[in-house]
């Protein structure tokens, strides 16, 4: 039996639709199974979005170790504090001092403004200061290299210049998206008029901080430029420390 071959219009059009869907459908199925893979970047950015909600590690119901170094560059002056500070959920931290060496001059106008300046800080509405897009502008900066791997790299901008605001760069690890760096000037800080620098420097270890260092350089009326390194460090409570 030969076959009957139909070549009216009709069937032609009909044909020319049955090839059009049979090779645009499976382009349209794969389409459906796209996705937008996010960088890397955007991922350390998120999860460092994500620490934000955490509770600072330092200001946790685990102890905290502080040494203090200050001085006046000028006069050739300087003075250290060591401490420990306690903190119980909702409650101010409590700072025991342990022991305190140096010259009075840096202990008096440097040491205790300094205390006094972080118990303001501490008093700001978490937050209004929180480094995150509701607050700063982020623009990224580029790529360096860590000890443990990489870091992108922000200039931040506040977008309101509110008392404890910073403009400057915050660096974040690749991984984790934590912040291991912080620089920059402060804007407007409480009881200082002088500008005000600082350096933060996160220590991590396998995702978790457990130390901080941070520089800070200003200066005061009538005593000329000052630098502090304050150390944190978290201690494990058993070692809890005792003023005499």
């Amino acid at each position: 039996m030969r076959p009957f071959f139909d070549f009216s219009p009709a069937c032609r059009h009909a044909c020319n639709l049955f090839l059009l869907i049979l090779f645009i459908a499976p382009i349209s199925r794969a389409s459906d199974f796209i996705q937008v893979v996010p960088s890397s970047r955007d991922v350390a950015f998120a999860r460092y979005l994500a620490s934000l909600e955490e509770r600072d590690p330092f200001r946790k119901s685990e102890p905290v170790g502080i040494l203090i170094e200050a001085s006046l560059g000028e006069l050739y002056k300087s003075a250290g504090l060591l401490a420990v500070r306690t903190q119980r959920p909702n409650e101010p931290g409590e700072v025991h001092v342990l022991q305190i060496a140096g010259d009075g001059t840096v202990v008096e106008e440097v040491i205790q403004r300094y205390f006094m300046v972080r118990e303001q800080m501490d008093m700001l509405p978490l937050d209004s200061i929180a480094i995150s897009p509701v607050n700063y502008k982020f623009h990224f900066a580029g790529e360096v290299k860590t000890e443990e791997g990489a870091a992108y790299i922000y200039d931040i901008t506040p977008k309101k210049n509110r008392p404890g605001t910073l403009s400057g760069r915050l660096w974040i690890d690749s991984s984790t998206g934590r912040e291991i760096m912080l620089t920059g000037h402060l804007l407007h800080l409480p009881a200082i008029a002088q500008p005000v620098e600082i350096v933060r420097d996160t220590k991590v270890i396998n995702g978790s901080v457990y130390a901080r260092v941070t520089h800070v350089a200003s200066a005061l009326p009538q005593l000329g430029p000052v630098e502090l390194v304050i150390t944190e460090r978290l201690l494990p409570p058993e070692s809890m420390l005792k003023p005499e």
